[in-house]
């Protein structure tokens, strides 16, 4: 036997190798089927979001369903510097591996959640606008759309959305209107939670949430309902369950808020609970809490918001 067909194949082995072990790393992967990744849905207490999947060993963040509940987008962070933005969709009905989302950048991709459209989400990045792969000094806000063919280029929200400061968790109303923290805007603390409306294709003036809402210590991650009916949002305030909890607001018919209510051991732990969301079909409640070492994705029946809605709001 020649040395060229010894070595013609010992590459041919190598390939096969090669193959077999890609073949057995995705078929590690289980096959998931149904709505939610094929995972349960929980009752009114809350439970770790499909653990092992999206759920792991590493660091999880946001999270959200998209385009009628057949994509999910989270976040997983491996270090300090070293994050990114994953996506499962459902295929050929059957949930994919987790991917990184074609629209990350080389620099931190932070914080997002979904508007009421079922196709855009709303997310932190210190990408500079003019070059993506570059970091900002500061974090801005940005949107992308998912299409038919795929998703959007990324775009920078325009002023007076974005500042020399670090603007983030940006959350929208069916209105447009766009809820998110700040730190270093001024206003009542270290960080406050603002709102921009969106009127004549524009958004207008921001507005800080008052004094009601913010206080002299961080109040950031707001979540607003859809209709604009409720805010979800964490606080460091003092007479919290841990480092910083979860609170929840009501509007009233005047445009006010309520007083805001922790929302108790069941949400909240000694330690740290934030990043809300609402699926689109109004189901399920999600949120992250590193109560178990990790920080993870969990989630609850999104009928647990009434039980600190009050009876009669004027």
């Amino acid at each position: 036997m020649s040395w060229k067909f010894q070595s013609i194949i010992f590459i041919a082995l190598l390939l096969m190798i090669g193959i077999s072990e890609a073949q057995e790393k995705e078929s590690d992967f289980p096959v998931l089927k149904g709505p939610y990744i094929g995972q349960k849905p929980p009752g009114m207490t809350p439970e770790i979001f499909a653990p092992g999947i999206v759920s792991t060993d590493h660091n999880e963040g946001c999270s959200g369903f998209i385009n009628d509940g057949k994509l999910f987008i989270f976040r997983r962070t491996f270090s300090r510097n070293s994050d990114a933005i994953y996506i499962t969709e459902l295929k050929d009905g059957t949930w994919t591996k987790p991917y990184p989302a074609p629209f990350k950048s080389k620099v931190y991709d932070g914080d997002f959640t979904f508007a009421p459209d079922n196709k855009t989400l709303y997310f932190t990045s210190r990408r500079s606008p003019d070059n993506l792969e570059q970091s900002s000094p500061d974090s801005n806000i940005w949107v992308v759309t998912k299409t038919d063919e795929g998703w959007s280029e990324p775009r920078m929200l325009e002023s007076p959305i974005n500042s020399e400061h670090h603007d983030s968790y940006p959350s929208v109303t069916a209105g447009g209107t766009l809820y998110f923290f700040c730190r270093g805007r001024g206003g009542f603390g270290e960080s406050d939670i603002f709102r921009s409306r969106f009127i004549g294709g524009k958004y207008a003036k921001i507005e800080n949430l008052g004094e009601l809402i913010n206080t002299e210590y961080h109040e950031w991650d707001p979540f607003i309902a859809p209709d604009e009916s409720f805010l979800i949002f964490c606080s460091t305030r003092p007479g919290g369950l841990g480092r910083d909890d979860l609170y929840i607001t009501f509007q009233t018919k005047n445009g006010a808020w309520t007083e805001p209510v922790n929302m108790g051991e069941e949400i909240n732990s000694p330690e740290s609970e934030n990043r809300p969301s609402v699926t689109p079909d109004g189901k399920y409640f999600f949120f992250t809490s590193n109560k178990t070492g990790n920080r993870e994705i969990y989630w609850v029946d999104a009928k647990i918001i009434d039980r600190f809605r009050p009876k009669q709001i004027e």
